[in-house]
């Protein structure tokens, strides 16, 4: 049976697909939703500092909002991610998906878990191996703090987490949440794993030490567990792993500089996986061969006519409008805006170069990488496949594949040929494969738009800890197309910068306009790891020049073969930033492989490996 009877047949019963999609988004199952038991002990609360906000919940699903405004009109108010501040919403659900293969002694070895409408995730920490904490527990909550809570106007505030109009907010309401904001403060639960500033670096919170994280004037924090199995077989049918998932969200709200402006449109996100084990867990076991994937349902505006995209080089998957003017942004008389998810820090895995760099816990590790993207998975409307329904199928989808559980086939780009990242080409400029056209089953006309942006794979030792670094990003320019421009160009500023804030502040980050390459003069050579690395379409090599020489920066394969020269002249002392799209001398692309850059200037000789995937 090939290929064009299965798309043809599919079309046949499209109908009954649409209309169960449409159920599940109209009428989802709200089982797993936790509503705010009370403003004392949330379950759910508002990230909510700067131009763009986000609800949170303990269960892991972020993105819903408990507080509809109008239940009659389900779509434009179940909306949890709202961009422009105040606006209309962009995100119905947000959660993370892994799949691995679970060496423990127990069937099945393939599991998959997260959250994507529901929640295969429950409050709480694991206690121990197989324990975790009562859900149910006054202390099992999620926590939201901000320096500034004792001075700061809460009104609008106070308005957006009791979906109420501003004009029309309690002082009652506002005590209440600066309330909340002082119990959390003084609560904190370091001990479960939330962050603090540790600056005796002893691991406790002392007094004199404060809560939070990479200088941030806003943070949530909870943490969440697989350990529940009604739960875990309910969302894809697998057996719990042990895995813990500390989640912190952050945002920033300063004025005065482009990276401040950008940092305005900006949520940012950390998860941690640790794994603790289930009661019969070995002391032996390991996860192989896993995939994390952050999962987006993308209804920007009227959830009817979006568009998906994805950028391989700054490590995006995003969502726009296909039309000019959007139902929901023309009440605004706003154009369209863009929204997308940057991976800002992959999972870590070991490398063959000692000397190699990866971030963790917003330090560097030598000896390690950070796996980039992986591939881009969406899901859109006119497609002869479903959401993936088991965990077979989630995990070919966590590996870039379509869905299918007797075959394994790829994506295709317009040219028929398969690709882990379709959707990859430039709407702006129209060049490439992008979405809606509408000229085959890889690129139908606007409608119904998800996505899964996926890293892997990684190992886990029992004990072991990952974590991943979203930024969620908001994008409004004078049209949908330029609104991609504006969201990219906040994307770059994070992909340069979002390291050295986390790490120091916004001190040292430059105050004016930037080309990103000539920001400041370094003190001495460097040649950085590339960035994405693994890379598909194209990488980008950066280099510190303190003072004027020759540059010669060349590329090898691991047989010790020149394959191109990048550059071979004078430069001036600055930071430079040269782009490879994976090309031969000849012009020619090179294959799939390991491929060394070096870089010579006079007595600073530097190596690093890098990894390209066709």
């Amino acid at each position: 049976m090939n290929r064009k009877f299965l798309f043809y047949l599919s079309l046949l019963i499209f109908s009954l697909i649409t209309i169960q999609s449409f159920a599940q988004k109209i009428f989802p199952d709200r089982s797993s939703i936790s509503i705010n038991k009370s403003v004392e002990t949330p379950l759910a609360t508002l990230i909510n500092i700067n131009n763009i906000t986000m609800w949170a919940q303990t269960d892991g699903i972020l993105g819903y909002n408990p507080h509809p405004k109008d239940v009659d009109n389900l779509w434009p108010t179940w909306w949890g991610v709202i961009y422009p501040r105040g606006k209309a919403g962009v995100v119905y659900s947000d959660g993370m998906i892994w799949g691995s293969l679970v060496k423990d002694g127990h069937d099945p070895e393939l599991r998959v878990g997260g959250q994507r409408w529901t929640s295969g995730t429950v409050p709480g920490c694991i206690i121990s191996k197989g324990v975790a904490e009562d859900p149910n527990d006054p202390d099992v909550r999620i926590w939201r703090i901000r320096p500034d809570w004792q001075t700061a106007d809460l009104s609008q505030d106070a308005a957006e987490f009791f979906n109420v109009s501003i004009d029309s907010v309690t002082p009652e309401q506002i005590d209440a949440i600066r309330s909340q904001y002082q119990k959390d403060w003084n609560e904190w639960p370091w001990q479960k794993g939330a962050p603090f500033y540790d600056t005796n670096s002893n691991g406790i919170l002392d007094s004199g030490e404060e809560p939070g994280l990479a200088y941030a004037d806003q943070v949530v924090w909870f943490v969440a567990n697989d350990l529940d199995s009604v739960k875990t077989k309910e969302f894809l049918g697998s057996p719990p792993i042990g895995l813990e998932m500390q989640v912190t969200l952050w945002a920033y709200n300063r004025t005065g500089s482009p990276l401040a402006e950008a940092f305005q449109h900006i949520i940012f996100k950390r998860v941690r996986l640790i794994y603790k084990g289930r009661a019969d867990t070995p002391d032996t076991a390991h996860i192989d061969s896993m995939f994390i994937a952050q999962f987006a349902d993308t209804d920007l505006g009227n959830p009817v006519d979006n568009l998906l995209g994805c950028d391989t080089t700054w490590q995006l998957s995003y969502c726009y409008n296909g039309h000019d003017t959007d139902r929901e942004y023309h009440k605004f008389n706003l154009a369209p805006p863009a929204i997308g998810y940057a991976l800002i820090q992959g999972p870590i895995v070991f490398s063959n170069n000692p000397l190699s760099e990866a971030y963790f816990d917003f330090s560097t590790r030598n000896g390690f990488i950070n796996v980039a993207m992986s591939s881009f998975w969406p899901k859109y409307t006119g497609t002869p496949w479903m959401d993936p329904q088991n965990a077979l199928r989630m995990y070919r989808a966590l590996n870039g594949f379509l869905p299918f559980e007797d075959q394994l086939l790829p994506f295709e780009n317009l040219n028929g040929n398969p690709t882990k990242f379709p959707f990859s080409g430039d709407p702006v400029a129209g060049t490439g494969h992008v979405d809606g056209l509408g000229t085959s089953m890889f690129s139908m006309a606007p409608g119904v738009r998800r996505f899964m942006m996926n890293s892997g794979p990684f190992t886990m030792a029992l004990g072991d800890t990952q974590e991943v670094i979203i930024a969620i990003v908001g994008g409004i320019g004078s049209d949908r197309l330029a609104s991609i421009s504006v969201m990219k160009y906040y994307v770059k500023w994070a992909q340069y910068w979002a390291q050295s804030v986390f790490q120091s502040g916004f001190e040292g980050a430059p105050a004016e306009e930037t080309s990103f390459e000539q920001e400041f003069l370094p003190q001495d050579y460097r040649l950085h790891q590339n960035f994405p690395n693994p890379f598909n379409a194209g990488t980008e090599i950066r280099y510190d020049l303190p003072i004027q020489h020759n540059v010669k920066l060349s590329l090898y394969n691991l047989l010790g073969q020149l394959v191109k020269v990048l550059v071979n002249e004078q430069q001036d002392a600055g930071i430079y930033t040269i782009r490879w799209g994976g090309t031969d001398v000849r012009r020619e692309n090179v294959p799939t492989g390991i491929y060394l850059y070096r870089i010579e200037v006079g007595p600073f000789v530097k190596t690093r490996k890098m990894m390209l995937l066709r």
